[in-house]
């Protein structure tokens, strides 16, 4: 007897994979649980899928969960230990053109769960940062910029 296949799991997933890379994004915890409740909603009556499938599914999206916010915890403490240095960000403006801006980290802040660096009064994103940089090392570069400028 010829096993038949069914192509309509198959496919359905592939497109639910598809949408979510053509998005330009990478497979997050909702995309996860669509593409199991696809699987699901599309499985063979006549042989359905073990409960110990599905458990481990989910095991496996709870360690993803963890992970990503424990991936957020620490993105935000990193940008907690940033008060009172100075860096450089790399800006973009609406055109897409970047700029740098630097100063130094008067306060952090979390809006909707990213980390916001208040330089100057204005807020910057913690993705934008480009380099910290030692206020000793600031310290050392004005002292040799007044040294030099002495000499001459």
């Amino acid at each position: 007897m010829a096993s038949v296949i069914d192509t309509t799991n198959v496919n359905s997933t592939q497109s639910v994979a598809s949408q979510t890379k053509s998005s330009g994004s990478n497979l997050d915890k909702d995309a996860f649980l669509q593409l199991l409740v696809t699987q699901m909603k599309y499985q063979d009556p006549l042989n359905p899928s073990s409960n110990t499938e599905y458990m481990a599914q989910l095991a496996q999206f709870s360690q993803l969960e963890a992970m990503n916010n424990l991936s957020d915890s620490y993105a935000n403490s990193s940008a907690f230990g940033l008060v009172g240095k100075y860096v450089i960000m790399n800006v973009a403006d609406s055109n897409g053109n970047i700029t740098q801006k630097s100063g130094l980290v008067d306060y952090v802040t979390v809006k909707n769960g990213d980390a916001m660096l208040n330089i100057g009064g204005e807020y910057y994103s913690y993705e934008d940062l480009d380099s910290v940089v030692d206020t000793d090392y600031l310290d050392w570069l004005a002292q040799s910029g007044s040294s030099s400028n002495s000499q001459s």
